[in-house]
């Protein structure tokens, strides 16, 4: 199936699957570093030291999602090289990727509510979880986009064959009705 979306080149392919490896490998050193650094975090403003558990939780969740959407456009970008973007798995890898983001978007409103009921915020935090929310929204909605698109795409083939079917069916129903027309007269 002959798709309208380029292809990549060998060269940006690697190029961002090298990026996206240095974001995942920084992810993932995140979880793992979080609890320690969230202890020494905890051991020097004892004030806040009852929040640690839920801002590590929802630091360790939202990162998850965040290489969850990683692999996810890691296997897209594969797929666009090898020109195998168009198959329904593909669809799948997008609606995961949409659905991270609403959960991390649910995770960013949840740690807010933490922040906000202990009274541990700053306006600045409030402003950049915001911005956060707003970014993947943004992204969702990018997906959700290019979803619709690629979804166009995959049943543009099926809709011109079944109007090909009918088209030379209609065409064989007048032609032989031409033919019986002819040997009545």
């Amino acid at each position: 199936m002959e798709s309208r979306f380029p292809r990549l080149s060998l060269a940006g392919v690697v190029v961002t699957q090298s990026l996206i490896a240095v974001a995942f490998l920084g992810g993932a050193g995140s979880v793992i570093v979080a609890p320690g650094l969230s202890t020494a975090v905890a051991a020097s403003l004892p004030e806040y030291a009852g929040l640690r558990e839920p801002l590590l939780a929802t630091t360790i969740v939202f990162t998850v999602f965040g290489l969850i959407v990683l692999t996810m456009v890691a296997m897209l970008v594969q797929r666009m090289h090898r020109r195998t973007l168009m198959r329904r798995t593909s669809l799948l890898c997008i609606d995961v990727v949409v659905a991270a983001n609403v959960g991390a978007i649910v995770v960013v409103v949840v740690g807010s509510v933490v922040i906000g009921s202990a009274q541990a915020g700053s306006p600045i935090l409030a402003l950049l979880q915001a911005t956060a929310v707003l970014a993947l929204v943004v992204l969702a909605r990018l997906a959700l986009v290019f979803r619709s698109r690629l979804r166009r795409e995959m049943s543009t083939p099926l809709e011109s064959a079944e109007t090909d079917r009918r088209t030379s069916a209609a065409e064989k129903h007048e032609a032989s009705h031409r033919r019986s027309s002819t040997w009545s007269s």
